[in-house]
């Protein structure tokens, strides 16, 4: 959807995809999902634990960044000293392309709107 409308992750903000499993990843590679988000600005890294458990590319590395992560724990300093939210994969991929915290459903209605990727209040 977002590259449909020539969204793309902003500067000063990043997308990491990062799969549970190879078999995953290798499902997303036949089915061209890594080259839409690759299109987008995401950056894409091996499996492994990586930001979730704070030891690897995503984590905070200041306590005034914010960050969103669809994975499934949520506690002080699990992934770097900042802000962590924790959302689903949609509300990761929105919030990305739109540069701060926001819905699907917001990015879609200011996608139809052509105000590009700044979601409605």
């Amino acid at each position: 959807m977002g590259l449909d409308h020539g969204l793309r992750v902003p500067e000063g903000t990043r997308l990491y995809l990062q799969f549970g499993t190879l078999a995953v990843r290798e499902y997303c590679r036949e089915k061209g999902y890594i080259e839409v988000f690759e299109a987008v600005g995401a950056e894409v890294i091996p499996p492994g634990c990586g930001a979730c458990a704070n030891c690897g590319p995503g984590q905070s590395t200041r306590a005034d960044q914010v960050s969103i992560s669809s994975a499934n724990r949520n506690f002080p300093s699990r992934s770097g000293p900042g802000k962590v939210w924790l959302g689903g994969p949609y509300t990761v991929a929105a919030s990305a392309l739109a540069g701060k915290l926001a819905s699907f459903h917001d990015l879609r209605e200011a996608a139809r709107a052509g105000s590009g990727a700044e979601p409605q209040s």
